[in-house]
């Protein structure tokens, strides 16, 4: 947290939560306008998105940070995965299509297997409920922080598919 001042341990608890918002806003956030770190991010979503196609993946200089770009049909709850990430936030930004994301934080679910250290992954078992729900259309992006359990690729009415990118930052970063 040291390098990203709007990020101090005692406010941790205040911002670490899923966040959800149009594109277009991203600069009216202080958390994100005043990061570096951030700022970089959402530019190149700006800049890149609309021709970013299925299996491109993008670097980030001297970040340590990656884009990853996918199409996949949605699928009925039951079929979804929840996951979450320790080492990583993950920025999704929808490019075309609509996807539902179900989130409920981690220490209300249940791991399922080991955690993944290498792709910093750990699954978790579907609970009867979740704890949230957002629809994300084109032009929106949500960001799960390590204590976000997640399950994307849910179905959303009158939509079947969806092509996203993942913007993966390292925590290390702040």
């Amino acid at each position: 947290f040291g390098r990203c001042p709007h990020l101090s341990r005692s406010r941790v608890g205040l911002i670490l939560l899923m966040h959800t918002d149009e594109l277009s806003n991203w600069r009216s956030t202080a958390l994100f306008s005043s990061s570096a770190v951030w700022s970089s991010a959402f530019q190149w979503i700006e800049a890149n998105a609309a021709s970013a196609s299925e299996g491109y993946h993008h670097d980030f200089p001297d970040k340590n940070m990656f884009v990853r770009v996918m199409n996949y049909k949605l699928k009925d709850r039951n079929y979804a995965q929840y996951e979450n990430h320790k080492r990583t936030i993950d920025l999704q930004y929808t490019i075309i299509g609509a996807e539902g994301i179900e989130y409920t934080p981690v220490h209300l679910l249940t791991a399922k297997g080991k955690y993944g250290e290498d792709n910093d992954y750990q699954l978790h078992d579907i609970p009867t409920h979740g704890y949230g729900r957002v629809d994300n259309y084109a032009g929106h992006f949500c960001i799960f922080w390590p204590n976000d359990g997640h399950m994307p690729q849910l179905r959303v009415e009158g939509f079947q598919f969806v092509r996203k990118l993942v913007v993966k930052i390292p925590l290390s970063l702040f």
